[in-house]
């Protein structure tokens, strides 16, 4: 029934974005609409944090936050993604040096004693991702501690609905 529901929500999903690629295309000339939605269209955010007993992935787009705590990601739970949140996540994504993004090193490591989960980050844009290295849950490196906080607010949100 999950499985059904999502699919039902993601088709959707499609449809309405349709309808608003139409809309922005009267106010805006076409090729600011195209440039502009294909960058932002083309940006997925995955956050992935496991341990023994843990496990929570989330993936967000400009449309949908989809979670998994299934290790197989057979089961996943997708919901829509606001407007602001991604407003929000676009902005501190561009403060993010991407380059940079798998050279960072963790601030602690209990994760290497089992004190804490291993998580990482990756960016997907344009077919090409870029990961971090792995850090502990709820302790990233500095250069994408807000970003990683908002990724997780925007997830325990999510779950909330």
């Amino acid at each position: 029934m999950k499985i059904l529901f999502s699919l039902l929500t993601i088709l959707m999903l499609n449809k309405e974005c349709d309808k608003k690629d139409t809309n922005l295309s009267q106010t805006v000339t076409p090729t600011e609409t195209t440039s502009n939605m294909n960058q932002e269209e083309q940006v997925t955010i995955t956050y992935e944090a496991m341990s023994r007993g843990l496990f929570e992935k989330v993936w967000i787009t400009k449309d949908a936050v989809i979670v998994s705590n299934d290790r197989n990601l057979v089961e996943k739970s997708t919901y829509l993604c606001a407007e602001k949140d991604w407003n929000d996540i676009m902005t501190l994504l561009n403060k993010v040096d991407l380059k940079s993004l798998p050279n960072l090193e963790a601030p602690t490591a209990k994760r290497l004693y089992d004190g804490a989960a291993h998580a990482s980050l990756s960016i997907t844009k344009s077919n090409e991702t870029i990961q971090s290295n792995s850090f502990d849950h709820g302790y990233p490196p500095a250069a994408i501690e807000k970003l990683v906080n908002k990724v997780l607010s925007i997830m325990e949100n999510a779950k909330k609905q």
